[in-house]
């Protein structure tokens, strides 16, 4: 993969002691309600990269605009590349984690030159959006996460030696912490170039964000740019960083004549069937078995295993490495052959939650008809379909923590 420093848009000098409020992860699960507060702030880096006044797109083409010209961001003199860390603990373990990657540019490349590798599908609408996001305010706000693999690799040296001393440091709504060092010396950043040419990455995270700037370059009238055709990414090296991946449980809304007993009679066709009890502090997932799901009702849980029978005589059309997968047989057996929810129908009435907590919740309110549990997803899994060239269902998995957005802009 081709990489590249650039001229970094950060906020200015007197904003920077406000960090902690005017940046987020930037979750593609819906969490507005979580998140309203931050539109409070009239400089949060969501008013342009996840604003609610759109369409038209008028609005922040207009913010992005007056925030350069306010200085509000101001953009840096010299290119650099960025060491970026996070150091987290995944839920109900007491174990912390640090991630090392760089932040710096991409060359946008289609999938078909297999450089830059999908995981999972994107649903179209969400990818137009942020498309038509990016051709009215020409910035990137959220770096993408990126995996690539290289056990014989350095680089992270240079990093943890920068981040020693961070230019910042700001603990998430999650209590991540997330540090941020520029890095200008080109001998350095020639390293780096030259060690990950010819490259291949996997996207871990921000799958919509990449294709939206692929579109971009293909489709974007305003090509004089220096930075035009690449793409704002986070780079993390597999073989020295561990991940830290959660499962999406599904939350089912607004299901069309839903009868709760009926769906049950039809899920006991495929599924052996056991009520379980209760537990809303449980795990994140419902066990560490291939196929088996917890599926929450309001008025009770069940353990969901899919019969061996049933696998083998399934019609799905896919092949077989995606035909295992637990999402794959969710989607199939569950959301299609039981609700009759067909292709991107069925993201129409599903959400998607990390936090059991909040499936509990939303079933229990009435918000959602009902909730399936599942494991996580592996990274082995996921190598395992990219190198068959093949991608996952979309939301197939939840990388934490996501890339803090706003701590650093790049111009498309």
């Amino acid at each position: 993969m081709k990489i590249k420093p650039f001229r970094a848009w950060r906020y200015n000098d007197f904003l920077r002691t406000q960090l902690s409020e005017l940046t987020a992860p930037l979750s593609e699960t819906n969490l507005q309600q979580k998140q309203a507060y931050f539109y409070t702030q009239p400089f949060h880096y969501f008013h342009i990269s996840a604003p609610v006044d759109v369409p038209p797109y008028d609005n922040p083409q207009r913010r992005a605009q007056n925030w350069k010209l306010d200085k509000v961001i101001q953009q840096d003199k010299l290119p650099a590349i960025f060491a970026y860390s996070q150091t987290f603990t995944l839920h109900k373990e007491p174990k912390i984690y640090t991630q090392v990657g760089v932040v710096c540019l991409v060359e946008s490349t289609t999938y078909g030159q297999k450089i830059i590798l999908p995981h999972e599908n994107t649903i179209p609408k969400a990818v137009k959006h942020r498309q038509e996001l990016l051709e009215a305010t020409h910035l990137h706000t959220v770096p993408t996460h990126l995996l690539y693999t290289d056990a014989e690799s350095n680089l992270d040296e240079y990093l943890k030696e920068a981040l020693a001393y961070p230019l910042y440091e700001i603990k998430d709504k999650n209590d991540t912490i997330h540090r941020l060092t520029p890095i200008q010396n080109r001998q350095v950043i020639a390293k780096f170039a030259e060690r990950l040419a010819g490259k291949q990455a996997i996207i871990a995270d921000g799958h919509h964000r990449y294709e939206s700037s692929v579109a971009y370059t293909q489709h974007a009238t305003n090509e004089a740019g220096e930075d035009f055709g690449y793409h704002m990414a986070w780079l993390t090296n597999t073989a020295t960083n561990e991940l830290g991946i959660l499962p999406t449980h599904r939350l089912a809304k607004n299901i069309p004549h839903f009868d709760q007993k009926q769906f049950l009679e039809g899920l006991a066709q495929d599924f052996d069937i056991t009520i379980t009890p209760r537990n809303e502090e449980r795990g994140n997932a419902p066990a560490d078995n291939l196929w088996t799901f917890l599926l929450i009702l309001p008025e009770a849980d069940y353990l969901l295993r899919l019969k061996p029978e049933a696998f083998q005589q399934s019609t799905q059309d896919a092949p077989e490495v995606i035909k295992r997968l637990d999402l794959s047989v969710m989607h199939h057996f569950i959301f299609k052959k039981q609700l009759s929810l067909e292709g991107e129908q069925q993201y129409e009435h599903l959400d998607y939650t990390q936090y059991v907590s909040q499936a509990y919740r939303e079933v229990q309110s009435g918000d959602a008809n009902f909730a399936i549990l599942t494991r996580r997803i592996t990274f082995e899994e996921i190598e395992a379909v990219c190198k068959e060239g093949h991608t996952m269902p979309a939301k197939a998995t939840y990388f934490f923590p996501k890339v803090l957005g706003g701590i650093v802009f790049a111009d498309a």
